[in-house]
């Protein structure tokens, strides 16, 4: 009897395991706990590269606790203060906690974006984001250019949209202390072929689709 109960058992757990009924969301992420040694609480934020919904502050020593870290190769982004920052690269284990070694953030760099618009259309409510950080910046016009950091040293992409305009991207780097300044072209959205030549410029033997690929003329296409 008590082998026939254990065959049931475990033809039981075979047949849970073939169609998938364990629960393996536990594996998937795991739990990353450290501790900043320079910071201003107020401004001190940890997150994870390309994921910068997971995110933490620090308590009053620096420390903090990200949890629900996709497991695996991962880096972190942190903020310390307005001027230091740093990215930390770490393996995270899924179900499992990792304690890494105290960090120290560097002098960090910044993003000056300048729009140039094109068109008669206002500039009014622009957004700029930093892509897979938590660093992004909203309300912009194109009077002035408008800070985007502390960013620790490295390249990044950043995304823009704005209200009647097409949305961009562009991509730069930044490095320790300094300042990088991004021009960014922004373009009415509805521009005919011929307003984006206009705008962007094109060949004279070519004109501008509607989506903004150039293509050639339609004269010497015959």
């Amino acid at each position: 009897m008590r082998l026939q109960s254990l065959f049931l058992t475990l033809s039981s757990l075979g047949l849970l395991g073939a169609c998938g009924s364990l629960d393996n969301e536990p594996f998937r992420a795991g739990t990353v706990r450290g501790r900043l040694t320079e910071f201003d609480p107020a401004v001190a934020l940890v997150s994870v590269v390309g994921a910068p919904g997971v995110r933490s502050g620090v308590d009053t020593q620096g420390r903090f606790t990200l949890e629900d870290v996709p497991a695996g190769p991962a880096e972190l982004f942190v903020v310390a203060t307005g001027e230091l920052a740093a990215r930390v690269p770490l393996t995270v284990q899924g179900g499992q906690s990792v304690d890494i070694a105290d960090v120290s953030p560097r002098t960090a760099g910044t993003f000056f974006v300048k729009f140039h618009v094109r068109g008669i259309r206002k500039l009014t409510d622009a957004k700029a984001i930093v892509d897979g950080t938590p660093i992004e910046a909203s309300g912009l016009d194109d009077k002035a250019p408008h800070r985007l950091g502390p960013l620790p040293e490295g390249c990044y992409g950043v995304s823009v949209s704005a209200p009647g305009f097409a949305s961009t991207s562009v991509q730069d780097c930044v490095d320790a202390g300094k300042q990088t300044m991004l021009n960014v072209e922004l373009i009415p959205e509805g521009s005919s072929g011929e307003e984006r030549c206009a705008f962007a410029g094109c060949a004279d033997d070519s004109h501008a689709a509607m989506d903004g690929r150039d293509v050639e003329n339609s004269d010497e296409s015959h």
